[in-house]
């Protein structure tokens, strides 16, 4: 028997692709779908398992999945919006040897921001993510709030130890904030 404390939710059925039973989804994690064992979905409050039969991508957040037993675009509608999960011991641990994966922006709270050109800019108390660029709001020494793009190109190294985050930023881009 499957508990909700041994899975995790993975994503979302969209719509039927074609007539054979393929269907879009889009995950709400990175994981690779053709190394889990099943997918579970909750079927009158129980927990089944359903075994994919292949994945392929459409979009970089959607996949078109096939699923055992599902073969038509009637029985594939069925699934559309509801949500699936995988088992938890198919997520993958995080092995990454730096440390960075695993990061979410909320822990960066706190951080010193310090610039390859600028020096320390800040410490990092809030963030900004209401529009399309992810910005770190950093409050400087003398009070003022500079808002900073997350982007990977600009971060070269994240130390959890020293609680710092060193960037190399666009010349000018600390010049821009009020």
């Amino acid at each position: 028997m499957i508990l909700r404390t041994d899975i995790t939710e993975a994503g979302v059925f969209n719509k039927p692709h074609g007539i054979k039973g393929e269907i879009s989804a889009t995950l709400d994690f990175d994981i690779d779908l053709t190394e889990t064992r099943c997918i579970v979905m909750d079927v009158d409050g129980i927990f089944v398992p359903f075994f994919i039969t292949s994945v392929r991508p459409k979009t970089a957040e959607t996949f078109l999945i096939t699923i055992d037993g599902i073969d038509s675009d009637q029985k594939a509608r069925t699934l559309t919006g509801k949500t699936f999960y995988v088992l938890d011991s198919d997520i993958p641990e995080d092995d990454d040897a730096d440390g960075e994966d695993g990061f979410y922006i909320a822990d960066l709270i706190g951080y010193t921001l310090v610039d390859s050109e600028a020096g320390t800019v800040g410490e990092i108390t809030d963030y900004n993510d209401d529009t399309s660029n992810l910005l770190l709001i950093v409050t400087t020494s003398e009070g003022n709030d500079i808002y900073v793009p997350v982007a990977d190109e600009y971060i070269d190294e994240i130390d959890p130890d020293t609680t710092t985050i060193h960037t190399t930023l666009p010349s000018g881009i600390i010049d821009l904030n009020p």
